[in-house]
């Protein structure tokens, strides 16, 4: 009996420590990626810049990060890669400011691919 007894407190103590450590895991997680987003918006600050007021096909090819040889497949590719890297329900976790970060460059990305491939 008493060996039942440790076992169960065994698994219960196990199951408390596996449990702090997913969410100290799931907490150094999402700092390090508000660390990341907030780096690359500082980097890119021409891009950053020019998510709402593009209007030459040059702005936004930069938004889409492709060049004017690029074929139509490439530049889909870069679309649906930026907006599922960008799409609001992505940095939901993250707090109301990353979401409407990602939801004004998701608009931008939108415009941009409209943009291209109209041309």
């Amino acid at each position: 009996m008493t060996r039942f007894v440790t076992l169960i407190i065994f698994i219960i103590v196990g199951y408390l420590i596996y449990r702090h450590i997913i969410r100290m895991l799931k907490h150094h997680v999402t700092r390090m990626y508000k660390q990341e987003m907030y780096q690359r918006s500082e980097r890119s600050g021409y891009q950053r810049q020019n998510w709402e007021n593009a209007h030459t096909a040059e702005e936004y090819r930069q938004i889409l990060g492709v060049t004017d040889k690029d074929s139509p497949a490439t530049i889909r590719k870069k679309y649906t890669e930026l907006l599922a890297k960008y799409h609001p329900d992505k940095v939901q976790h993250l707090g109301i400011e990353f979401q409407e970060m990602a939801e004004r460059k998701t608009k931008a990305i939108i415009q941009a691919y409209e943009f291209l491939r109209k041309r």
